[in-house]
């Protein structure tokens, strides 16, 4: 029904992979508490929606099991374990992640990268354990480990893999208490969390490798340092509203503090609190779990309050690369973003095999921070073969708008390096993959990527343009958990 063990925890998991569906209806966005209620429907590697949105950050999940009592759907060798544990309430996360991406042309030169994510964790539920009816546990551990082809030979801010995290530790990626009241229509959720594991959320962009797309197609907030991704949680917690199933409103407050970045995540001080972020998300979507062409639509906004360094300018509205100087500060950010998908037909009338559209626009209101605009538009198809049901064939592609004093400072930078060539103003990023379903737990997702005008964010002072760049990738998924027959909350 859902990528269960990705979204917190991969992006480590932004920062997770591919989306799945039920016989008529695939999980965009992913349910918790009182919507995470299994049907008799078979669940499948589709892409599309559900009528909710998630009411926990808890990592996105590529491997949809069955949807029927669970004492049917596990198997493996700890079965017997794992169906006492769900009896119990408790429900266990392990998912094992690796992503190759190495580069044939363009960049600053060519390279390869390979990292991997081990996110696992638990979801308590405390009706089952101690009675009290619509309250969960959510617990997240992350760690990422390996290199980036971006970082590391490329050159270009958006990575082409998601699994690779600047700090490579075991860390606290989330702690949340969640409780849901009347009936499932009003959810609370909170405590070390962050907010883009409840905001524009969907399964479905992580059937992609690239940071362009998964964990969210939110390049202007993650690299503008607006909302917090996962696994970097604060304080924080968000409210929300499901008066009817074809209609959600959210809101979230959460503390800012990058100097947590680096540390473990048991370290809970607000000592380095630069100020707060704000989000809010109104959610449109089929009223119906078993529409036969499910849909969504989320229009959200957010702010931060914290300063913002101006990257060319001075407390004297000079160039700071010439004048020299302390960056001029500005107060805070906002941003919106329209975000949609849909399942817009299926390959030969059969509903376990949809063809899902995406796509939308998220957009920042200051021209100071990094990356302004990212337009997005793509499409996923299941069951592409008809001997190959549970595989996907998935093509985005992204036109991200770089800041225009961003665009500013690497221009001077490339020229106080001694270089000439003009900076752009915008880059696409292009996706196409295949996600094979090796076995009920494993997926293997070999991947084709192209940028077009990279945007040299890593190499400030590089004397050429990075030409177009083309990497093969390939991303190996395994649902440990799954395989050895553990219970998971869907």
């Amino acid at each position: 029904m859902t990528y269960r063990f990705l979204a917190c925890a991969l992006a480590a998991a932004p920062c997770a992979p591919i989306a799945p569906a039920t016989a008529q209806v695939v999980t965009a966005l992913p349910d918790v508490g009182q919507s995470q209620r299994r049907t008799s429907d078979e669940v499948l590697p589709v892409v599309a929606a559900t009528t909710g949105t998630a009411n926990y950050p808890k990592p996105q999940v590529q491997f949809p099991r069955p949807a029927m009592p669970e004492d049917k759907t596990l198997t493996g060798p700890l079965a017997p374990l794992g169906r006492t544990l769900s009896d119990r309430g408790i429900y266990l996360r392990f998912l094992a992640v690796d992503e190759f991406a190495a580069s044939v042309s363009g960049g600053q030169e060519r390279g390869i990268g390979n990292s991997y994510a081990l996110p696992f964790g638990t979801d308590l539920d405390l009706d089952r354990m101690i009675g009290l009816k619509g309250a969960f546990i959510h617990i997240s551990m992350n760690v990422s480990k390996g290199s980036s082809l971006s970082a590391d030979h490329a050159g270009n801010a958006i990575s082409f893999q998601t699994r690779y995290k600047a700090f490579q530790n075991l860390r606290l990626a989330a702690l949340a208490i969640e409780q849901n009241l009347f009936d499932g229509k009003l959810n609370l959720s909170g405590g070390r969390v962050s907010p883009l594991t409840y905001f524009n959320q969907s399964n479905i962009y992580c059937t992609f490798q690239n940071n362009s797309v998964c964990f969210n197609p939110a390049v202007v907030p993650i690299q503008d340092r607006a909302l917090g991704f996962f696994p970097y949680g604060t304080w924080g917690g968000r409210i929300k509203l499901a008066p009817a199933k074809g209609f959600y409103v959210q809101a979230g407050l959460f503390e800012a503090n990058p100097s947590l970045n680096p540390t473990n995540g048991f370290n809970w001080s607000t000592r380095g609190s630069t100020g707060h972020q704000a989000a809010v998300e109104f959610g449109f979507q089929s009223s119906s779990s078993r529409a036969r062409n499910p849909w969504h639509i989320r229009i959200g906004g957010y702010h931060n309050t914290s300063d913002v360094a101006d990257p060319y300018l001075n407390t004297d509205h000079r160039p700071r690369i010439a004048a020299g100087g302390k960056p001029l500060l500005h107060e805070g950010q906002a941003g919106w973003y329209v975000m949609g998908d849909a399942v817009a037909a299926h390959l030969h009338g059969d509903v376990k095999r949809p063809v899902t559209i995406f796509g939308g626009f998220i957009g920042s209101t200051a021209n100071y921070v990094p990356f302004r605009s990212q337009t997005i538009a793509g499409v996923i198809l299941t069951g592409p073969l008809a001997g190959r049901p549970r595989d996907t064939l998935g093509l985005v592609g992204s036109y991200i708008r770089i800041g225009d004093r961003q665009v500013d400072y690497l221009q001077a930078s490339r020229a106080a390096a001694g270089g000439t060539d003009r900076v752009r103003n915008g880059e696409g990023i292009f996706e196409l993959n295949y996600g094979i379903a090796a076995g009920r737990n494993v997926r293997i997702s070999p991947n084709l990527q192209y940028v077009i005008n990279p945007d040299n964010f890593l190499l400030p002072r590089a004397r050429r343009q990075s030409k177009d760049i083309m990497t093969f990738g390939l991303r190996i998924s395994v649902d440990i958990a799954g395989l050895l027959g553990m219970p998971a909350m869907k």
